[in-house]
């Protein structure tokens, strides 16, 4: 009996140099980034249309910005609402109209008519003013005493206002409003500046109640003043 040999078989392993391993793993790293980057891009694409604005921003003359799709991106015509209009004509109106003097525009409230009176360094009728310095009203109005200037003050002068009618004596650098609810002729000063003439004079009404008691006081009043003695008799001239 013959016995078969059976052919020998040599297994070589696989080795890769070492140039080949760099190159195997410089090309699967570079696939892999490839992926990667193409994953990325598809994902940001995906939330851009996540993110799309459901409504719009137009500009007059200008591209809306934010159309949704299938819908036009046509330039937007002016369209102003006329309410919106009216709103910005009623802001403008206010803003441009000057402010106006108290004695030619006096605030109305249920009591009467309000007034404004301004105490000044400078003025029209000179220094240490009251403005206006002759004011006339009526029966329930008011006049606020606005200290336009700091260092002046408000208060009536004893014997020179209607008999019953309370007296006021404002602070110094305040305002002060004093409603008038007798009839006849006020005379009030600044006092830290009645030397210098700063005086004013309000009709209430009938001024006649009580101009000639007024006029008696002022002769002595004045000689208290150290310029512009003829300033109160001028006032109270004015009235006639």
């Amino acid at each position: 009996m013959t016995t078969s040999k059976m052919p020998s078989v040599t297994y070589t392993p696989l080795i890769f140099g070492e140039n080949e391993v760099l190159f195997h793993w410089f090309f699967k790293g570079n696939l892999v980034l490839l992926l990667l980057t193409f994953t990325t891009l598809l994902s940001a694409q995906t939330d851009v249309n996540n993110i799309m604005p459901v409504g719009r921003i137009c500009v007059a003359g200008q591209a809306c910005v934010g159309v949704p799709a299938g819908a036009t991106n046509d330039p937007i015509t002016e369209e102003v609402r006329s309410d919106t209009i009216a709103d910005a004509s009623v802001l403008s109106g206010a803003a441009d109209q000057p402010e106006s003097s108290a004695e030619a525009n006096p605030i109305s409230s249920s009591t009467g008519e309000t007034y404004e009176v301004q105490m000044r360094n400078q003025g029209t009728d000179g220094v240490m003013v009251f403005e206006p310095s002759v004011l006339r009203i009526e029966v329930g109005d008011s006049v606020t005493f606005k200290a336009t200037d700091a260092g002046h003050n408000s208060a009536s002068i004893e014997g020179m206002i209607p008999s019953g009618a309370p007296a006021w004596d404002g602070s110094m650098s305040e305002d002060i409003t004093i409603t008038f609810t007798e009839e006849g002729t006020y005379v009030y000063q600044c006092t830290p500046h009645l030397m210098m003439a700063m005086v004013g004079v309000i009709a209430v009404g009938d001024l006649s109640k009580n101009i000639d008691e007024i006029s008696n006081v002022a002769a002595e009043k004045k000689s208290e003043f150290v310029m512009e003695q003829d300033r109160l008799d001028s006032y109270l001239q004015s009235l006639k």
